[in-house]
């Protein structure tokens, strides 16, 4: 079994593909990342940690710049509502969850969270990326739905990069959620028994 890389001190890499596979975009892949959130997808303050998957979207060149800014947006409390983000041709795309993205009708968090990160990517060791932000929403069925807005993440038609998007969310259900210990196996009745050594030969008179 392949051990994932180890990208960043901040978070772990659940999945990753070092190079394109198929024939999305322009040398389109994808990595799966873990971190532990103290807020939720809508940035409200949790009174118990959850663990937080987000996917990368790498194209042809890997570039792994991208793992600085992601720790920045992380360490500024930012990173609980992304789902996907992805750099393309010095270009950062940040796709949220619809949930924090939209809002209510009078609270579209869009544009703040637009303001908020934008100083944080102007400047990453000399580089300056140039910021698109996003919504996904599971529940849609295409890339102008209901809730969902795609940047351009993925050099490609929006269905298709919908599409791709979607596959990787149904793989992974990306987002915060609840943590939970791996199981104990503490049934006795499964619980096999140690094998029983034979009893040791008598000794003879």
């Amino acid at each position: 079994m392949t051990q994932t890389p180890s990208y960043s001190t901040l978070f772990s890499c659940l999945y990753d593909e070092r190079e394109p596979i198929g024939y999305v975009g322009r040398g389109t892949h994808y990595s799966v990342f873990r971190s532990v959130e103290w807020l939720d997808v809508e940035r409200k303050q949790l009174a118990k940690p959850q663990i937080h998957d987000f996917a990368v979207i790498w194209d042809e060149d890997h570039d792994e710049r991208i793992i600085d800014v992601i720790e920045r947006i992380y360490m500024a409390g930012f990173l609980s509502p992304v789902q996907f983000i992805g750099e393309r041709k010095g270009g950062l795309s940040i796709v949220l969850a619809a949930r924090y993205y939209c809002g209510s009708s009078d609270d579209f968090r869009g544009e703040e969270f637009f303001r908020q990160i934008e100083p944080i990517v102007s400047n990453v060791n000399g580089d300056s990326w140039n910021l698109e932000i996003g919504s996904f929403d599971r529940h849609d069925t295409s890339a102008r739905g209901h809730q969902t807005e795609l940047p351009s993440i993925i050099q490609d038609n929006d269905e298709v990069a919908f599409t791709y998007l979607k596959n990787i969310d149904n793989l992974w259900r990306l987002g915060t959620k609840d943590w939970s210990p791996k199981a104990i196996y503490n049934d006795p009745i499964s619980v096999p028994f140690p094998p029983v050594s034979p009893d040791p030969l008598r000794e003879t008179v």
